[in-house]
């Protein structure tokens, strides 16, 4: 599987970063892959809640479902696609005195076998770096702004 890191300060509490990244339907305010979330499950926080996503990596869009597989409330929430690509995601908060720092990891399979390793070497973990990069100055920016 292949691995993208980022992490980024914001100068807010990490009780409010945590408050809006925990959001599965805020993801498409911020996340800049998440192009339509909606949450399926009656919880709409914590282990088990579940999702509906279409994901755009690169020209081509795709329906995903996920699962929160972790949730520690203004810490960390992690969530698993069970429908779509194969991809686990983590975002954990710390506080660092006047400012939060956000971490970011997502670890992906490359679909399309052989030809998809081959299109991610070239092309979509770049890509992915790159939109995750984005989506923290996004999410920067909101939460300096508020």
């Amino acid at each position: 599987m292949t691995r993208v890191d980022n992490s980024i300060e914001i100068k807010a509490t990490k009780e409010k970063v945590f408050s809006f990244i925990s959001d599965l339907g805020a993801r498409p305010q911020w996340v800049k892959w998440a192009k339509d979330t909606e949450v399926t499950s009656m919880q709409k926080t914590g282990v088990g809640t579940t999702d509906r996503e279409v994901m755009q990596v690169g020209p081509q869009k795709q329906k995903t479902e996920g699962l929160v597989t972790d949730f520690q409330p203004d810490y960390t929430i992690s969530r698993r696609l069970t429908k779509g690509m194969d991809l686990n995601e983590r975002i954990s908060v710390l506080n660092m005195g006047d400012a939060t720092k956000v971490s970011y990891s997502v670890e992906y399979k490359p679909p399309m076998g052989k030809m998809g390793e081959m299109m991610d070497f070239l092309f979509m973990a770049k890509l992915l770096d790159q939109l995750m990069e984005d989506s923290l100055t996004i999410l920067k920016d909101r939460m300096e702004a508020r």
